[in-house]
């Protein structure tokens, strides 16, 4: 999954790198985490989650209820979900005004789950920015059998 991550963004040092593995009873849990920095004024991160030990069919179902939620939200609205077919994605996003602090959580190929914050920025532009650059269909296919990906994309409600 770390190859999935950001080599580098524009304007910002990469700044701490992690990763884990654990098992929790029947659930295990795989996550790459990177974080990016100007100074003390701007950061972003993105963190990939493995949910396929246990947890992604409830973590699936949040997230693309919260993206349906905000369905009606117009396309301009920083907090308009997003709805990337091509791209195996749904997730919502929020922002904070009073703390600058904005987030993006996506859905990708039923299993994966993929966290862009950032803090600094105005607006969501810079996480959905950071979030499309990211070569999430080829995440959505990273332990998929051909039939699995025909059924995928079948499934896939928007």
């Amino acid at each position: 999954m770390r190859t999935f991550l950001p080599e580098d963004l524009a304007g910002l040092q990469r700044a701490q790198e992690g990763g884990s593995t654990g098992r929790y009873g029947e659930v295990s849990i795989s996550e790459v985490e990177r974080s990016f920095t100007h100074g003390e004024d701007r950061e972003v991160k993105v963190r990939i989650v493995d949910t396929s030990g246990g947890l992604g069919k409830k973590l699936g179902q949040t997230i693309r209820a919260a993206a349906d939620e905000g369905r009606d939200r117009a396309t301009n609205d920083p907090t308009a979900p997003i709805f990337w077919k091509d791209k195996e994605a749904v997730g919502f996003v929020r922002y904070d005004a009073s703390t600058t602090l904005a987030e993006a959580s996506l859905l990708v190929g039923n299993r994966y789950v993929v966290a862009v914050s950032s803090r600094g920025y105005p607006g969501t532009v810079e996480v959905r920015r950071v979030a499309k650059d990211i070569d999430l269909e080829g995440l959505a296919r990273l332990h998929q059998t051909p039939a699995e990906r025909t059924a995928n994309r079948k499934e896939l409600p928007w």
